[in-house]
């Protein structure tokens, strides 16, 4: 049981690391709520300010940004 567990503990935590690389949106890092981030519609809003290349080599400059990337609520 122990085993189990201590196995189950370890698959959560690897999936929560590799969460934005994964595209599961509730882990991955979202953006401050300003101005500029609440008038990005596309990729190209973002991608004017955001380097793909710098950001990480894991994402594709054909992935939605939006989609994982969303606007904080509150402070």
């Amino acid at each position: 049981m122990e085993k189990i567990l201590s196995t189950g503990i370890m698959l959560c935590m690897a999936s929560i690391l590799t969460a934005c690389v994964t595209r599961m949106a509730p882990f991955s890092p979202h953006r401050t709520n300003t101005e500029a981030h609440r008038q990005a519609q596309t990729n190209q809003d973002c991608s004017g300010c955001h380097s793909i290349a710098k950001i990480s080599n894991k994402h594709k400059s054909t992935d939605d940004c939006l989609r994982c990337h969303r606007i904080v609520q509150g402070d």
